[in-house]
């Protein structure tokens, strides 16, 4: 059975990257012993894939990887240390906004645990500030 060149060139990418079916794959393994045309083209795209290091400049990919992972760690860094004052100062004003009271029973109502909850969120945001600072100089070192 002849296949035209028009349908094998449709074929000959997924041929290349070896995900065509076992079919397809032997129609145009048998059309490429014949045709001239479309083993120059398979060859082309073996050309065009190849990887060759020297045309690639690695060294600007890597540098803007580094930057992008530099700023992602701040960012989050940030972000920490941001969520973290935000929760301790609305601990805080909860806290007060609460108040105490008297229950019905003649109990003293306090929201105390809003108060270790509070130093526990500063604490943790005393913790993102030091590591912010430790990565930004750690960048400037670099």
């Amino acid at each position: 059975m002849k296949i035209s060149c028009g349908i094998i060139n449709d074929l000959l990418p997924l041929y290349h990257d070896n995900i065509c079916s076992e079919e397809s794959r032997i129609i145009v393994q048998e059309h490429l012993k014949t045709c001239e045309s479309c083993r120059a083209l398979l060859d082309q795209m073996d050309e065009d894939f190849c990887y060759k290091e020297k045309n690639i400049e690695i060294e600007p990919v890597r540098q803007a990887a580094r930057a992008l992972n530099k700023s992602k760690a701040k960012s989050f860094l940030k972000g920490g240390l941001l969520l973290a004052m935000l929760a301790c100062i609305c601990c805080f004003i909860a806290y007060n906004v609460i108040g105490s009271y008297v229950a019905a029973d003649g109990t003293l109502v306090e929201p105390f645990y809003l108060i270790p909850l509070a130093w526990l969120f500063f604490f943790f945001g005393l913790l993102n500030a030091l590591a912010l600072l430790v990565v930004s100089i750690k960048n400037r070192m670099r």
